[in-house]
C-alpha cells in the first residue's frame, strides 16, 4: 500500500514537471507598450536586490548583452518580443518556470545555480506569451504518453479497489 502512495506521488510530480518545464524560458511581450515588474523575495516583503535583464527574442543568454537591466522594481517599454534573465554567479540564467496570475500578469520563476536559496520570483504585469515561439525548438510530447499515463492510474485506481473487495 505505501508502495502504490509514493508511486502516484512520483507519477504527479513528474507530470507536474512536465508540465512546467514545456512553457519554461519562452519569448514574451508587452500588452500595452509599457511592462512592470517586480522581484521579490521570500525572506522579505521588500523588493529583492537580484538583477534581472531584458534581451532580444533572438539572443544567446551566454553571450548577449541585455537591452534592459534593474533591480527590485523595473518598467520597460519595449519594441519587440523579448526574454528575460537572471543575474547570478555563473552568467545569465532564463527562468524555468511561470504561473498565469491573471490576464497579462505572471510569475516567472529563476533558479540560481550553486547557490543556498536558489529561488528568485519576478512578477510581471501588462506581458503576455508571444505568439510567435520560433526563439528556440520545441519537441512536444508524443500522445503515447499521455494515453500510457491515463492507463496506468486507471490500473492503480483498479488495483485499490480489488484489494478493498478482498479485505
Amino acid at each position: 500500500m505505501k508502495t502504490l502512495l509514493s508511486l502516484r506521488l512520483w507519477l504527479a510530480v513528474c507530470l507536474f514537471a512536465v508540465s512546467t518545464v514545456s512553457s519554461a524560458g519562452i519569448i514574451w511581450e508587452s500588452t500595452d507598450g509599457d511592462s512592470n515588474f517586480l522581484s521579490v523575495s521570500f525572506s522579505s516583503p521588500f523588493p529583492s536586490s537580484d538583477t534581472f535583464g531584458i534581451f532580444a527574442a533572438n539572443a544567446d543568454l551566454s553571450s548577449a548583452a541585455p537591452l534592459y537591466t534593474f533591480s527590485g522594481i523595473g518598467s520597460y517599454s519595449p519594441t519587440g518580443a523579448f526574454k528575460f534573465g537572471l543575474w547570478t554567479v555563473s552568467g545569465w540564467v532564463s527562468e524555468f518556470a511561470n504561473f498565469e496570475f491573471d490576464d497579462n500578469a505572471y510569475l516567472l520563476t529563476f533558479a540560481k545555480p550553486g547557490v543556498k536559496n536558489t529561488l528568485a520570483l519576478l512578477y510581471g504585469f501588462d506581458i503576455k506569451p508571444a505568439a510567435d515561439q520560433s526563439g528556440g525548438s520545441v519537441v512536444p510530447l508524443p500522445a503515447s504518453i499521455w494515453f500510457m499515463t491515463s492507463a496506468l492510474l486507471g490500473f492503480l485506481y483498479t488495483g485499490r479497489r480489488k484489494t478493498l473487495v478482498q479485505a
